[in-house]
C-alpha cells in the first residue's frame, strides 16, 4: 500500500457504514492502513481500512486480492475473511473488509525463553498447514514475521497478513519489491522482480521462526547494517543452532539444515514437505 498517506477517521467512519458495524477501539495504527475492533450484532471483528493514494493507484486491487485470497481459503491456521471487500468513496479514496477477531497474543511475545522441540514442532507444523493452503492457491506469503503469526489462547497457531503475498496467477497487480522484516526473510528476498521469492522462500522463513522459538535468536540477525546482513544471508552465514541446542536429535536438526539452506531448490519445495518431515521425526 502507499506509504505516504494516512488514514482519516472519515474514512474509517464511512468503511462502519458501509459494512453496518460500530467501532470500538483501535488495534494498530500503520500510515495507509488501520486496524480496528468493532462490533455488529452482537459479535465483534477486526475492521481493516486503507486510504488509497495517488501514487499507488493498484492498493485497491491488491486489497480486493487480499480478501479473495482469504475467502477461498478455509482451514483452522489461516486467519478467515468475514465480508467482502467495500470500496469508500467515489471515486474510491479507500477500502475497508472485516476479518474474524483472533483471541491470543502475536508470536512476538512468547520468543524469548527457549521452547522445547515438540512445542516448536508444533508450531512450524500448523504454520505450514497454513501456508500449504496458499501454496495449493500459487500465493507466496512473502512476509512471515512474528508479527503475522497469532498464537491462540487454545496453543492453536494462525498465519494472518497476507496481504503482500505474490499470487502467481496475479502477477501484474502483484507489489513492486519483496516485502519482508529484516531478519526473517530468505535470500530470495534480495533479488529483483520479477525474480523473487517462492514457497521455497516461505518454508525459510518457517525454520527462521523454529529457530527463534528454540534458541531464542534469528539464524541470520540483522543488527543494522543491511550490506553486512544482505552478504551473510546470500552467503547462508548463519548461528548453527547445534551450538546452543546441543540436546535436539540429528533428525531435527536435518530438518533445519534442509529449509535454511541458502539454494531454494535444496529445501522443501512446498509448506506440506516439511509438515511431512517434521511428522515423521514425532
Amino acid at each position: 500500500y502507499d506509504g505516504d498517506v494516512a488514514v482519516s477517521q472519515a474514512l474509517v467512519d464511512e468503511a462502519c457504514d458501509g459494512l453496518g458495524v460500530s467501532e470500538v477501539s483501535l488495534i494498530a495504527d500503520g500510515g495507509q492502513k488501520t486496524v480496528r475492533l468493532v462490533e455488529r450484532g452482537g459479535s465483534r471483528h477486526v475492521l481493516k481500512v486503507i486510504e488509497i493514494g495517488k501514487t499507488s493507484p493498484e492498493s485497491l486491487q491488491r486489497a480486493a486480492r487480499e480478501v479473495s485470497l482469504l475467502q477461498s481459503i478455509s482451514s483452522p491456521h489461516v486467519v478467515r475473511a468475514e465480508s467482502d471487500l467495500v470500496e469508500l468513496g467515489d471515486p474510491p479514496s479507500g477500502a475497508a473488509w472485516l476479518e474474524e477477531l483472533l483471541d491470543g497474543d502475536d508470536l512476538t511475545v512468547h520468543f524469548g525463553q527457549e521452547w522445547t522441540w515438540p512445542d516448536a514442532a508444533r508450531m512450524m507444523m500448523e504454520i505450514c498447514l497454513g501456508l500449504a493452503e496458499m501454496h495449493d492457491a500459487r500465493v507466496v506469503h512473502r512476509d512471515l514475521s512474528p508479527a503475522n503469526v497469532r498464537r491462540r489462547a487454545s496453543g492453536q497457531y494462525v498465519v494472518m497478513d497476507p496481504g503482500y503475498a505474490r499470487h502467481e496467477l496475479l502477477s501484474p497487480i502483484t507489489v513492486f519489491g519483496h516485502p519482508g522484516t529484516y531478519g526473517y526473510i530468505s535470500p530470495e528476498h534480495l533479488l529483483q522482480p520479477p525474480n523473487g521469492p517462492t514457497a521455497f522462500s516461505d518454508v525459510f522463513c518457517v525454520a527462521i521462526l523454529g529457530q527463534q522459538a528454540l534458541s531464542g535468536e534469528v539464524p541470520i540477525p540483522y543488527s543494522g547494517d543491511l550490506n553486512d546482513y544482505a552478504t551473510r544471508l546470500r552467503d547462508g552465514t548463519r548461528v548453527d543452532l547445534r551450538a546452543v541446542r546441543s540436546d535436539l536429535g540429528a533428525g531435527v536438526l536435518d530438518i533445519f539444515d534442509r529449509a535454511l539452506h541458502r539454494q531454494p531448490a535444496r529445501r522443501f519445495a512446498h509448506a506440506r514437505q516439511m509438515v511431512e518431515a517434521i511428522e515423521g521425526l514425532t
